[in-house]
């Protein structure tokens, strides 16, 4: 793959950051963790970057405040602000056990993902960042035709 502006924007790099975490095995749980914190931090840089490059247009604060209470803004904002100012994401982890007096095994994760959820435990925590890093980046593209 070639490096180009779009590959190099915090959206790509998101993504990018949340295709790793998808793919970590279940022995990679540390890996796992801060691909997807910086697949929050890249989705959030985003909007900064985004902020930087058009606040100076005359319909930026009318959009800025067409933002407050988007779930998907308001996700990112929140995360990355704990992540970045008080600790590690507060996000719901799931335990598995081999089943007891039985010739079954039970079941074990394959991916880490399987452990983690935001949401709810039947919610992977890299689908709800998948859904809402979606939401942003259609928002920021439709956006770009305003600010041009």
């Amino acid at each position: 793959m070639q490096v180009t502006h779009e590959s190099r924007s915090a959206i790509a790099r998101s993504h990018l950051f949340l295709r790793l975490a998808v793919e970590c095995p279940a022995d990679k749980r540390i890996e796992f963790e801060a691909f997807l914190e910086a697949a929050i931090i890249f989705a959030r840089a985003a909007l900064h970057r985004f902020k930087a490059d058009n606040s100076n247009h005359p319909q930026w604060n009318y959009w800025w405040a067409s933002l407050r209470g988007n779930p998907s803004f308001e996700f990112f904002r929140t995360e990355r602000d704990w992540l970045l100012k008080e600790a590690s994401p507060k996000i719901g982890q799931r335990t598995f056990a081999k089943s007891v007096g039985s010739s079954s095994t039970g079941y074990e994760p394959s991916k880490a993902g399987e452990f983690y959820f935001f949401e709810r435990p039947d919610v992977p925590a890299t689908d709800t960042v998948a859904r809402h890093l979606q939401e942003v980046a259609q928002v920021l593209e439709c956006a770009k035709a305003t600010f041009v």
